[in-house]
């Protein structure tokens, strides 16, 4: 087998760049923002007697996010903090309270959005407007048979 050198002046290969090699070529373009939330774990469990979970919020994105819970039944759940920034990489606890009560599958809704460093109240910066993502965490009620 038998290889092939080219060699090139060094004059002609300065004047080249890559850019005039390769015309088609660009730059990639700047990475958006990201916005992601992890949820662990990503359900709370219950008996009818009431109880507690405590769950960790990861913001997995790229920008600064704030959030704001929701839930589907207020009269037997307590969630704290409801409103909340979280830095990107940063995690905070999630505190679920449940009264005794009823059985029922209620949801909490944890709604997210983008905030910027400048902003210092969650809950005016959720209030602004923006693209709202959210994330469904379910709460399962069981019974327990006593015997």
């Amino acid at each position: 087998m038998r290889l092939i050198r080219h060699h090139e002046s060094s004059s002609s290969s300065s004047s080249r760049t890559y850019s005039t090699l390769f015309p088609c070529f660009r730059q990639p373009p700047i990475p958006r923002p990201t916005l992601e939330l992890l949820v662990y774990p990503p359900f709370a469990e219950f008996i009818e007697f009431g109880g507690a979970s405590k769950h960790v919020l990861t913001n997995s994105g790229s920008s600064r996010m704030v959030f704001k819970v929701k839930c589907s039944n207020n009269s037997l759940f307590k969630v704290s903090p409801v409103y909340a920034f979280l830095d990107t990489g940063a995690s905070m606890d999630l505190q679920i309270l449940r009264q005794s009560g009823p059985t029922r599958n209620d949801k909490l809704i944890i709604m997210y959005k983008e905030a910027k460093k400048s902003e210092k109240d969650p809950r005016k910066s959720f209030n602004t407007e923006g693209v709202t993502a959210k994330k469904v965490v379910p709460l399962i009620t069981r019974d327990v048979d006593e015997r």
